[in-house]
Order: structure tokens, then sequence, then C-alpha cells
């Protein structure tokens, strides 16, 4: 079936499939598994076809009998090389998807090797498959628990084009974005993680989108407490964001969008037990709002004097060019630092929201390069013009 799979090494090469299963039953019964088939039974292709979901049910076993982690790989691979054996794609289907779920629902605190065997087994095969949802449902649920991936790349793009072919409806899209998000928390990814909960609420409409305020409250401050996130006006757009109207975590985010600092230590003051509760700390907003009002500072101005910086963001004259040097380095503003005057010469910034105004800069940019271009085409016509011929 190498159409579905991709190549796997068997575990016993030099024996035939249905010696393999009758080895392995013979294995997981002096483990204590019971095995139901008709007494006197042939060793042929139908006894195979019985005794293989018996089989996976009963590998779990191999995790708390067998202490070597090669010796549980082994029998691994082997149960993936009988599946790879099936005449049929819904047979390979059904089987991969019952081992994936066996090795997930098995107690044992070998977690590790789990996530391991779980991310093989996704390797194996081709990501067209349907079932390879329910593989990667398990994997990213492991990750999870583990802290750990090692043997799989989680890339929400190529995901979400897998997610089309398998033709999955809206909730298993939900699943897999929420497992993203809670895998690439789990492995300190947090841009990633913070991509994936987006992705997740963008799959809510607007009469669903009450159903996901747990989840909008944490995009929200996700979004606040990462440092190098500074734009968010986005999140206003999406629906659970919406269903927060009246709540504090959105009053919040408007600050964040197109607050400044004065706004958010009001903000502190009056809901001082909300703010010291989030994952953030006040002294983590600050800095951030202290940049995000420079940013908007700078939206009009080609310098900013020292002075101004410390009374409007609250800094002792010691912070003024350590803060500036920040700002830059974060690529919040682009420009230099002019000592001798104390002030900051601004050459660019980012806009923190994207409105009307920003739409009009941008036509008007984009007409005067016309204009400079229509003036350069001319120039270079007169001057072919009025060239003498021979060329001197």
């Amino acid at each position: 079936m190498s159409n579905v799979l991709n190549s796997v090494a068997p575990s016993f090469i030099s024996v035939s499939y249905l010696e393999q299963a009758i080895e392995m039953k013979k294995l997981l019964e002096r483990y204590g598994a019971h095995f139901s088939l008709p007494a006197g039974f042939e060793e042929n292709e139908d006894t195979f076809l019985e005794l293989l979901p018996q089989l996976i049910d009963q590998f779990p076993l191999y995790f708390t009998k067998c202490s070597a982690d090669s010796e549980v790989e082994g029998a691994f691979f082997s149960l993936i090389s009988m599946i790879q054996l099936l005449s049929q794609v819904d047979q390979i289907e059904s089987t991969s998807k019952q081992l994936s779920n066996a090795i997930l629902a098995d107690p044992s605190d070998r977690l590790l090797l789990k996530s391991k065997l779980l991310g093989h087994q996704f390797n194996c095969y081709q990501p067209t498959l349907p079932s390879t949802y329910v593989l990667l449902v398990n994997l990213l649920k492991l990750v999870t628990q583990t802290g750990q991936l090692r043997h799989i790349t989680l890339d929400i793009d190529q995901i979400s084009g897998w997610l089309e072919v398998w033709k999955c409806e809206i909730p298993e899209q939900r699943v897999v974005f929420r497992l993203l998000h809670e895998a690439f928390s789990a492995i300190q990814q947090g841009e990633k993680a913070i991509a994936a909960l987006v992705r997740l609420l963008k799959l809510y409409t607007e009469n669903e989108g009450v159903e996901a305020k747990s989840d909008a409250h944490i995009c929200v401050i996700s979004h606040i407490a990462h440092p190098k996130i500074f734009v968010m006006d986005h999140l206003l757009d999406l629906h659970p964001i919406r269903a927060l109207d009246g709540q504090l975590s959105l009053e919040l985010l408007h600050i964040f969008v197109d607050g400044d600092l004065t706004d958010y230590i009001e903000f502190y003051n009056n809901n001082l037990e909300f703010v010291e509760k989030l994952a953030v700390t006040h002294e983590e907003n600050l800095r951030k709002m202290r940049l995000l009002t420079l940013a908007s500072m700078a939206q009009d101005c080609q310098e900013i004097t020292f002075s101004l910086l410390k009374e409007k963001l609250n800094l002792t004259p010691e912070e003024v060019e350590p803060f500036i040097i920040e700002a830059i380095g974060s690529g919040l503003i682009k420009g230099k630092i002019n000592e001798p005057e104390e002030r900051v010469l601004i050459r660019s910034t980012i806009n923190r929201t994207f409105k009307e105004a920003q739409w009009v800069f941008i036509k008007n940019k984009l007409e005067l390069w016309q204009k400079n271009l229509v003036s350069i085409q001319e120039s270079i016509k007169m001057s072919h013009f009025s060239m003498p011929i021979g060329g001197g």
C-alpha cells in the first residue's frame, strides 16, 4: 500500500506476517493477554485478519511488561508492518486508529515513549488519509502532556491544509487548533501557540462567539503578555473577542490596541485585583504600554525630546536612553538618538491600528510614486529625443 504508507522497517524481517502475528500472540499470552479465537484455528489469512485487532488491543501490555524501550518499539513496528500488508485502505485506516487509541489510552507513565511511537506512526502515513486526523489528535495530546516534541514538525499552515484534505468539519478543526495551542504552549513556543489560538477563534461565527469566551480571554491576555507582540487590533474582528463585551479583558485589550500609558494606569488603579490575577505582571504591562505610547507619539512627528518622554512615560532621566534603545531594538520605531540635544530622531514607526487614516496615507504615497514614475518616464523620453544623431 505504498500509496498510503511511507516505508516502514518491520521487526521480524525473516518471517511471514502470519508468523509474526502468531509469535506476538504467544508472547502476549505469557504477559497475561487473552485472545478470542476458535479452538483448533488454522493459520491462514482469515485468522490473521481476526487476530490483528486483538493484538493491537493487547499491545499496551508491552509498556508494563517490557522495561527496555527497544522491545516495545520492536513490537510496535511489527504491528505497523502487519498493518501495511492489509489489502484494503479502510482496513489500514481502522487498525491504525485502533493502535493509536490503544497507545493513548494506556495508563502507564511511559509518556515519552508513547509520544515517540505516535510520532513514528504519524510519519509512517501519507497525510492524505482521513484517519491521519486521529493520529494527529492523539499525538498532540501526548505532546501537551510531555511538553516535548521530537519526532514530528508542527506547522500551522501545513496542518490547515491537511484539515482541508481530510474534509474535517468545523468542530474537528476546533479540536486540532485548541490542541495545537496547548501543545505549542507546553513546548514553550509562545508565538505559535497564540497563532493557533487565533485560528481557533476564527472558526466561530457571530452566533457562536459566546461559546469561546474563555478561549477569547486567554487569547487577549496571551497577546498582552507576549513581549514581542505590539499590534493587536485584528483581534477586535473576532466574534469570540466581541463576545467579551462588558468584561474587563476586552476593556484592557482596547487600551493595548489604541490607548496610552495614562489609560492603562487608570485601568490598573480601578481594577487592581483583576490585573494582579493575570498571567502577566503589572510591571510587564507598564513596559509594553510605554513602548506602545511611544509608537503613537512617533506617528506624526520626526523628533521627540527627552523631556517629553520623561513627562508622558513617567521615566527618570537615567531611564530615557535605555528605553529608546529598547524601542529601536524591538523594531517598534526606527530612528537614532541625538544625545547632545537630548532628543530622538524618528524615521518611522509601527501602526498600532490600521484604519481609514492609514489607508489614505498609503493611497497618497502610491499616487506620489506614480507621479514620480511618470515624471521619470517623461524625462527619459525628452532625453532620448534631444540626443544628437550618431550619439555624439
